[in-house]
């Protein structure tokens, strides 16, 4: 599972939008797919539309830089060029075999709910989101590790202490001994951007428009609009993690604290 967090992962909660929320979002692969398929896909993709550097491959993609369009991918500035990066961009997205994870908190609503919490919020993201892939990987009796992207020495120890700590001793529903039945590593991997990891890519890309697509259902904020509803429609009706009846909340979509009512 590749992961990428969005929105203020810190304890500090305030009612502005911008610091509120929190998300951890996880991309699941089956690991056939995604060295065969996938991965060679992704490149050509990429050096389709953005060419190739010095050392003959594509630029690393990273979705501050192509909104910002920056370097390479200033040739999104051409309306052609951009109308035709978005439909094959979209069409990624649907004809891949992946499935996604949003793990989602309003850091307000949950500290008035438990006003006794004293962990670290980012912890209580990747507690439920390897709840997640632990029944993920148990209905498919399979197994699997965790990989994020490196950010600075301090904040990747911080991460690494955090899953070391969730795989040690479980969770409030999971044993330790349980999850480690399907995790295959003890360790969290963290590759720097450098590496060129099509799934941390691919987290990358999707995670902030599963946030925003998780606040706008369960904390009545604005709809994604034109491209961003795409990708979201594509999540929402092929790619977040499901019950077999279909339910999304609860397996692709969490939302802490829990709302009763959640579609």
């Amino acid at each position: 599972m590749f992961i990428d967090d969005t929105g203020e992962v810190d304890n500090a909660a305030t009612n502005d939008d911008e610091r509120r929320f929190a998300s951890i979002t996880g991309v699941i692969f089956e690991w056939g797919h995604y060295y065969h398929t996938f991965v060679p896909n992704f490149r050509d993709l990429r050096s389709k539309h953005f060419g190739l550097n010095k050392n003959n491959k594509p630029p690393v993609l990273q979705r501050r830089a192509i909104l910002g369009k920056e370097g390479k991918f200033s040739a999104l500035d051409n309306t052609n060029n951009k109308r035709k990066w978005d439909a094959d961009c979209l069409q990624m997205y649907r004809q891949h075999n992946y499935h996604v994870i949003t793990v989602c908190i309003d850091k307000v609503a949950f500290y008035f709910r438990y006003p006794k919490w004293r962990e670290e919020i980012y912890l209580l993201l990747i507690q439920n989101a390897l709840e997640r892939y632990y029944y993920f990987l148990k209905s498919r009796k399979g197994v699997g590790d965790v990989m994020a992207e490196a950010i600075g020495l301090k904040p990747d120890r911080a991460l690494s202490a955090r899953y070391e700590r969730v795989y040690q001793n479980g969770t409030l529903d999971l044993k330790a001994a349980e999850l480690q039945s399907v995790l295959t590593s003890k360790e969290i991997k963290i590759k720097p951007k450098k590496d060129d990891i099509a799934g941390l890519q691919l987290a990358d890309l999707l995670a902030k428009p599963s946030f925003d697509h998780c606040r706008s259902i369960y904390a009545d904020v604005p709809a994604p609009r034109g491209f961003v509803s795409s990708i979201c429609a594509i999540m929402e009706d092929e790619k977040y993690y499901r019950q077999t009846n279909g339910q999304i909340d609860g397996y692709g979509r969490i939302w802490r604290p829990r709302i009763k009512t959640a579609p």
